[in-house]
C-alpha cells in the first residue's frame, strides 16, 4: 500500500513539473552599413503598442485562421514592448549607420526624431511564416509634431522546427521593419 502511495505522489509531482520554460529574446538582424563614419543621425524608437492577444508573457503563434496557441512554457525574456524597440533600434542604428539610434523612452536623450510603432499583428503561424502588420509615426524629437505616417506589413519564413526559430523569423521582420523606418527617414 506504502509502494502505491509513493509512486502516486511521484506521478503527480512530475505531471505538474512540466519540461520547465524557455525564454526568448528578440535580437537584431540587419547586416551594418559599410564605411566607418557615423551618420549622427538620432533617433529614438518608442514607444510600441501591442495588440491584446500578443501583449503578454508567453509567445503567441497562430495554429489555424482563427486559433491562436499560448504555450506556458515559451516566455519572452522581459517585456515584448522592449524586445521590439530595442531589436528595431539596433537594427535601424545599423541600418542608417548611426549610434544614436536608441529603444524606449530614454531619460536625459533628445533625439532629432521619434518613432513610434503601432503592431496590429505579430506572430508566427504553425509550420509556416511569421507575420509582421504595423504602422509608425515619425515625430519631431524636441516638438513630438508628427513629421509623416507609414505602414508596412512583411513575412519571413518559419525555418525550422520549435519557437526559437519562430522568434528568429520574428527578429527578421523587425529587420525588414527597421529598413522600411530608415528608408521613411531619408
Amino acid at each position: 500500500m506504502r509502494f502505491l502511495f509513493i509512486s502516486g505522489l511521484l506521478s503527480l509531482l512530475t505531471a505538474c513539473g512540466g519540461a520547465g520554460e524557455n525564454y526568448y529574446r528578440l535580437n537584431a538582424t540587419a547586416p551594418a552599413t559599410t564605411g566607418s563614419a557615423d551618420s549622427g543621425l538620432s533617433v529614438a524608437i518608442g514607444p510600441v503598442s501591442l495588440p491584446g492577444y500578443i501583449d503578454r508573457a508567453e509567445v503567441v503563434f497562430a495554429s489555424g485562421p482563427n486559433e491562436f496557441q499560448i504555450p506556458t512554457n515559451a516566455l519572452w525574456a522581459g517585456s515584448l514592448r522592449e524586445n521590439i524597440s530595442h531589436a528595431v533600434a539596433a537594427d535601424l542604428g545599423r541600418v542608417l549607420g548611426s549610434d544614436e539610434v536608441r529603444a524606449g523612452l530614454e531619460s536625459g536623450s533628445q533625439s532629432r526624431y521619434r518613432v513610434a510603432l503601432d503592431i496590429r499583428q505579430f506572430h508566427g503561424i504553425s509550420g509556416q511564416e511569421a507575420i509582421l502588420d504595423l504602422t509608425w509615426r515619425i515625430q519631431g524629437g524636441a516638438s513630438a509634431e508628427t513629421i509623416s505616417r507609414h505602414s508596412g506589413s512583411f513575412r519571413e519564413p518559419i525555418i525550422g522546427d520549435g519557437y526559437a526559430p519562430l522568434v528568429a523569423a520574428e527578429s527578421r521582420l523587425l529587420g525588414q521593419c527597421a529598413a522600411a523606418i530608415a528608408k521613411s527617414l531619408r
